[in-house]
């Protein structure tokens, strides 16, 4: 224990100890210490949010490498002479009383400061307010300045918290500068009222964003032709849901979402996300079949581009560095009744730009279902299949992939290509066949062969086959493993020349990922997994494909330049290990995947 003079700074000790043993759980990722900018930035837009801040600076010294954020707020309380916020594990306006509590918080766990301190070499904090001027000073963590004097002139700012990150904890030691300036962006975007200033060693910028011109530069980038931005606004009480939309007439398929939370920018998605889009297909579809326009619930997502600008009173995330929102369905009821109120009130307002979407997304329904089944070389309708379980793709050397449940399939289908990625999700287990007959007594296994398109037995034609691979997607667990076992007998039974023909595939999926704000990095092997862990890189444990976000399934699935296939390798006489060896042996059946000697797989 260090020999502070304050009995309440020895609290935060331990802390401090646990935080420099495990970097990653409080800062998230440790390429740079952009989060420790982050924390000091969001105790300021507390002030600002709350209306008692109009004017934020951040200072950079790039060559001494140290930081400073100053705001003219109400500056930070003093418990004892000693600010509360790194005096305490939890502290901070937000957990005192109800009268001096933030209603609307950007800051929430209430150990931000704390993790500055523990991980800067430098750390200072200066306040004034109550008519006094306090400075605290430390030094790796340990107090080295405690003053407190009378101040009765006109104060030059309320709070200003400077640090100097440890490069003992970071592989770079320098904050990315852009990520400083759009962080600025966004909040200006957030807070017009509010001035943000950038000096940057001899340089100064005013950060000013229009939230529609942010739109534009962010959601619409890649887009030509775009129809009407519609906003739109709801409230309850303190809490707020703000949407502004558009749809692309020419640019990419998949859809471009921002979210920003209590002025945070929160990347990872959730449950406001999920919320928005389920109300957006109710509306749409439904008003398409009054109208007479044909759209599927899935279409509404085509093109699709918004920004959810939310303020929450009670805002949960999956973490410290606050990734994804996680409150459940129904702290949304209230608002969520409003934005779909909200939405039919705007279309029945606007029915020009009602009819403008209606018939873009009619178009592409359209466009799909002319194109779906049909064969590019010779002009003949393909097979279709009679169940609805398929979400199909136009290209007849597409991508099928097969995956296990509906869960995995429907995140699958928020990041897939249309145009190219179709997506069969199996319920359960599929049942072990040893024959045909018994095999299409199934549900599953019959939708699935319909889906092919090939026929079986002497009905069996390979260039009917409706797709360039299929790909079996499964969860990296056991049960994945056998699934995906389960999955190949099946093939092999009923359509083994798709197998020998190379047309089979395994997508891998990671147990594990490097998951840090601006990183997704499967982890593979267990020697790229100990290398994380080393490096304090902040590492998720997945149970599922389910837990995965659109954005980062589609990096390991879907994205040729990330994603690993294992194609499945039809045995011949020489081949020692024979695939009918998974039909007599439960032992082989485990080794499949993870035998090295099972020659039934080659990397693609």
């Amino acid at each position: 224990m260090s020999e502070y003079t304050h009995k309440d700074i020895k609290t935060i000790d331990e802390l401090i100890d646990h935080i420099r043993q495990n970097v990653g759980m409080y800062a998230g990722e440790t390429e740079t210490p952009l989060h420790l900018f982050e924390e000091c930035f969001t105790n300021s837009l507390d002030e600002a949010i709350a209306g008692y801040a109009n004017i934020i600076a951040i200072n950079i010294d790039s060559k001494e490498n140290i930081y400073e954020i100053v705001d003219n707020g109400r500056g930070i309380p003093m418990d004892n002479d000693v600010p509360i916020s790194i005096s305490t594990k939890f502290s901070g306006g937000k957990f005192k009383n109800n009268k001096t509590a933030y209603k609307i918080s950007a800051g929430r766990h209430g150990v931000g400061l704390v993790v500055v301190n523990a991980l800067s070499s430098f750390y200072q904090i200066e306040v004034y307010r109550d008519k006094k001027h306090g400075k605290f000073r430390f030094d790796n963590g340990k107090l080295n300045e405690n003053n407190i004097e009378k101040y009765k002139d006109k104060v030059p700012f309320s709070t200003r918290i400077s640090f100097k990150p440890d490069e003992e904890y970071f592989n770079e030691k320098l904050i990315p500068f852009d990520k400083i300036r759009n962080r600025l962006l966004t909040a200006s975007v957030e807070l017009p009222n509010c001035t943000f200033v950038l000096n940057y060693d001899d340089k100064r910028e005013v950060i000013k964003l229009d939230k529609h011109n942010f739109f534009k530069n962010n959601c619409l980038m890649n887009d030509n032709e775009y129809t009407d931005i519609m906003e739109i606004n709801t409230k309850d009480k303190y809490e707020k849901f703000d949407v502004l939309l558009s749809y692309s007439k020419d640019g990419p398929v998949a859809q471009k979402i921002l979210t920003s939370l209590n002025v945070l920018p929160v990347e990872g998605g959730g449950t406001h996300v999920n919320i928005f889009i389920n109300i957006l297909k109710d509306v749409l579809t439904t008003k398409a079949k009054k109208l007479g326009y044909k759209i599927q619930p899935q279409d509404v997502i085509v093109r699709l581009r918004v920004y959810l600008s939310l303020y929450l009173e009670n805002a949960e995330f999956g973490g410290q560095t606050k990734e994804k929102l996680t409150n459940r369905i129904s702290y949304f009821d209230k608002l969520g009744k409003k934005i779909k109120s909200s939405l039919e009130d705007k279309f029945q307002k606007n029915e020009d730009l009602l009819i403008d979407i209606l018939e873009n997304l009619h178009l592409y329904r359209k466009n799909l279902d002319s194109r779906k089944f049909k064969n590019k070389t010779n002009g003949k309708k393909r097979g279709s299949t009679k169940f609805t379980k398929l979400k199909d793709c136009s290209s007849n050397n597409g991508e099928l992939f097969i995956t296990e449940g509906d869960s995995a399939g429907g995140t699958l289908t928020e990041s897939r290509d249309p145009s190219i990625h179709a997506i069969l999700p199996l319920k359960g287990k599929i049942p072990s066949i040893m024959n045909k007959e018994t095999a299409l007594k199934n549900k599953e296994i019959k939708e699935l062969i319909q889906t092919l398109g090939t026929g079986i037995g002497p009905d069996f034609d390979i260039t009917k086959l409706r797709y360039g691979k299929v790909i079996g997607l499964m969860d990296a667990d056991p049960d994945g493993s056998h699934i995906f076992v389960l999955l190949t007998m099946i093939l092999y039974t009923l359509v083994p020349e798709v197998i020998k023909q190379g047309r089979f595939y395994l997508v891998r999926t990671p147990l594990r990922a490097i998951n840090e704000k601006n990183n997704f990095i499967p982890l593979w092997s267990t020697e790229e997994y100990e290398e994380a862990v080393r490096n304090n890189r902040r590492i998720t444990r997945f149970k599922g494909l389910g837990e995965l976000n659109p954005w980062q399934l589609k990096i390991c699935a879907l994205d040729e330049n990330t994603r690993r296939l294992i194609q499945v390798q039809y045995p011949n006489e020489d081949n020692g290990k024979s695939l009918l060896k998974i039909f007599e042996d439960v032992d082989e059946r485990r080794k499949l995947l993870t035998n090295d000697d099972v020659q039934l797989f080659k990397d693609v």
